[in-house]
């Protein structure tokens, strides 16, 4: 059920971030709300999931709109790695904690994904791209990342509670 809840998810979200989102750009800049929805998703589950989450989730938009296939792929998969791992034990209504792993999360992708596709091409311009891609990026993602973080820890409670009611009906 999970799966097929998350991978819904995931789905609606490429179609509206392909679609929709461009609309609602400030200065050029889109929210990366699939980082939103795979940082809260690791988050709430573990490392593991979001690993998987974050491959399945990348290697959509690396078919759709990649230079390569396999380099989003793979940066999502170390965030979601990464975000799930320090917060096994996080109090789940704190909002403090998602707040900064999608700030922390959306600095370390956008980094290195200026690394890994302008820097080993020869364009050398860090600091621009600081300042009118990363920076403004990491301020709209924190901005969506509250109401994301709410509508994704939701879901994951109630498909938590209906997985043990699955549970306690088979015993």
């Amino acid at each position: 059920m999970r799966i097929v809840v998350y991978s819904i998810i995931i789905l609606f979200d490429f179609f509206v971030s392909s679609t929709w989102l461009h609309h609602i750009a400030v200065g050029g800049i889109m929210p990366n709300t699939t980082l939103i929805i795979l940082v809260s998703y690791a988050l709430l589950r573990d490392d593991v999931e979001g690993a998987i989450m974050g491959f399945c989730a990348g290697l959509i938009h690396d078919i759709f709109f990649g230079q390569t296939i396999g380099m989003t792929a793979m940066l999502m998969m170390f965030t979601g790695f990464f975000a799930g791992k320090p917060f096994r034990d996080f109090f789940k209504d704190n909002y403090i904690a998602p707040i900064i792993m999608v700030a922390v999360a959306t600095l370390a992708y956008e980094f290195t994904y200026f690394i890994l596709n302008f820097l080993l091409l020869g364009r050398t311009n860090l600091i621009r791209y600081l300042g009118t891609v990363i920076l403004p990026g990491v301020a709209y993602n924190l901005v969506l990342c509250i109401f994301v973080y709410r509508a994704i820890y939701i879901i994951d409670g109630l498909i938590s509670r209906r997985e043990e009611r699955r549970r306690g009906f088979m015993k």
